[in-house]
């Protein structure tokens, strides 16, 4: 009777890590189409231009234990990409714009 307590509990913990992992990445995701967005705002408030860094300057604030870095490529045409870490998975999620608004996110 252990021994089956211990094997479902197992399998239950397992299925709880990849469900932590995929909520790390969720919100990952949400803050790069977050972030995303401060960068198109900006790009129309300043003739096209993107922003490098973290965004705070602009007013974007990221989810607890989320970094989300941005990287201004000066073109022409002018893009940007950007990278989200969160501190409790090695994952690490990145978003990139060609031709605004469409963006892609990418996890890995």
């Amino acid at each position: 009777m252990i021994v089956v307590i211990g094997i479902v509990a197992a399998i239950a913990i397992a299925k709880f890590v990849g469900v932590k992992e995929a909520a790390y990445i969720a919100s990952m995701k949400s803050d790069l189409r977050n972030f995303a967005l401060y960068e198109q705002f900006y790009g129309e408030d300043n003739n096209g231009s993107y922003f490098s860094g973290n965004g705070i300057a602009q007013g974007f604030k990221p989810t607890v234990d989320i970094t989300v870095t941005a990287t201004r490529v000066p073109g022409p045409p002018p893009e940007w990409n950007a990278i989200a870490i969160h501190a409790k998975t090695p994952k690490k999620c990145t978003i990139g714009v060609v031709n605004p608004p469409e963006w892609t996110i990418d996890c890995s």
